[in-house]
């Protein structure tokens, strides 16, 4: 399966660059995408949404975690984080994002595993 995702510029760079391997994503108004069904060897297309420019990772996996506290100290700040902050500076990035603080408390959060598909 293939999904779409816009993506911030940061960590798109970070990702191209090898150093964020975890995306971590919950469902919002405004994201439907069923991360729950996501599997190893899946496709996401990530969009810039500063540039426009677009990036195939591939799927290595899905895990689920209740809270962001639990997510960064499992996967690693350093694989999940593009800007270098520590796990309290982590969960106060993610609660900025739109919708987001509201949907981790009630879907969890998922980190999704990726790597770059170079063609």
């Amino acid at each position: 399966m293939t999904y779409e995702l816009d993506i911030n510029d940061r960590p798109f760079r970070a990702i191209g660059a090898g150093t964020k391997k975890v995306e971590g994503r919950t469902l919002t108004d405004r994201d439907d995408t069923p991360y729950d069904r996501m599997v190893e060897g899946d496709t996401i297309i990530f969009t810039n949404n500063v540039t426009n420019e677009r990036m195939a990772c591939a799927v290595r996996f899905v895990r689920k975690y209740p809270d962001v506290r639990s997510m960064l100290t499992a996967e690693g700040t350093h694989d999940v984080l593009s800007s270098g902050l520590d796990v309290e500076g982590g969960i106060k990035s993610y609660n900025r994002l739109e919708g987001y603080e509201e949907g981790i408390k009630k879907f969890g959060i998922y980190a999704i595993g990726i790597k770059t598909i170079h063609e």
